[in-house]
């Protein structure tokens, strides 16, 4: 496999695995922005939510994790994570990666488990190169 995985763009590997949680039901939608709001890659159900909300709310994000930076004293805030009382839960996952600040950003759908989706997606981004 890992000699498949070099003949692939890693646009192309982390939509796969996006897909792959999408499909399983971990996920509804999940999507890869740089910190300026840019599309790197997505997966979403045909009744996912919106790409470009998801983008403005990680460009708020981006200033909230500023700010808890300056006044908290935060250092790197690696996550946001919103629940209503549905229990759905969007998250973001800010880190470093492929030569740029990331955010990942997922809609997970009750009663599902996200953390070590997520962490094992972030690691995959991680590994890749250009």
């Amino acid at each position: 496999m890992e000699a498949m995985e070099r003949d692939v763009a890693p646009q192309e590997l982390i939509e796969a695995r996006m897909e792959a949680i999408v499909n399983l039901g971990n996920f509804e939608a999940v999507f890869l922005f740089t910190d300026e709001g840019l599309p790197l890659a997505k997966a979403t159900r045909q009744d996912a939510s919106d790409e470009d909300r998801l983008a403005e709310m990680s460009l708020t994000f981006q200033n909230v994790k500023n700010l808890a930076t300056s006044l908290g004293g935060i250092e790197r805030l690696k996550e946001v994570f919103i629940e209503g009382e549905n229990h759905r839960k969007v998250v973001f996952r800010f880190f470093h990666a492929l030569g740029n600040d990331l955010v990942l950003a997922a809609i997970i759908p009750p009663k599902r488990a996200y953390r070590k989706v997520t962490n094992d997606l972030q690691r995959l981004i991680l590994s890749l190169k250009f």
